[in-house]
């Protein structure tokens, strides 16, 4: 299953994380990344998005696409296109470790449901504490 990306946030983030993900990946196509910025609308965003998810669908099976905040703009701009008939699998919560995953993984997945199976698996495995190691007597002895 082929599967085509949009990349929607507030400000140039979306753009930013393709482009650190880019610097470990290597360039990447069938992604698409977009920018609310000040003077963009809503409808003008949701515009992109129907625009971004035509282009993706010529070489795409399916198109996900991946938000920075839940009840944003760039949420409530995929949420009134996906209401509008628009048949994406959308996702809040974009961050670099999950992107870097699925540019790796979306296209190795045989149907929708093992994508989102792994999107949610991945998701829930990317924040970690970052937790100074316990060293013991005898370790720092050697």
């Amino acid at each position: 299953m082929n599967v085509g990306m949009i990349l929607i946030s507030h400000g140039e983030f979306a753009k930013a994380a393709l482009g650190s993900a880019e610097m470990i990946a290597g360039p990447q196509e069938q992604i698409i990344a977009l920018a609310l910025t000040e003077d963009k609308s809503l409808e003008t965003l949701e515009s992109e998005i129907v625009e971004a998810y035509q282009t993706l669908m010529k070489e795409n099976d399916q198109v996900l696409a991946l938000c920075d905040i839940y009840g944003g703009t760039p949420f409530n701009a995929l949420l009134k296109t996906m209401l509008k008939g628009t048949p994406i699998l959308a996702y809040t919560g974009l961050s670099l470790p999950l992107l870097i995953d699925l540019i790796f993984s979306r296209n190795t997945m045989n149907s929708m449901d093992e994508l989102k199976k792994h999107i949610l698996e991945t998701q829930n495995m990317v924040l970690k504490e970052i937790e100074l190691p316990s060293f013991d007597d005898e370790d720092e002895e050697d």
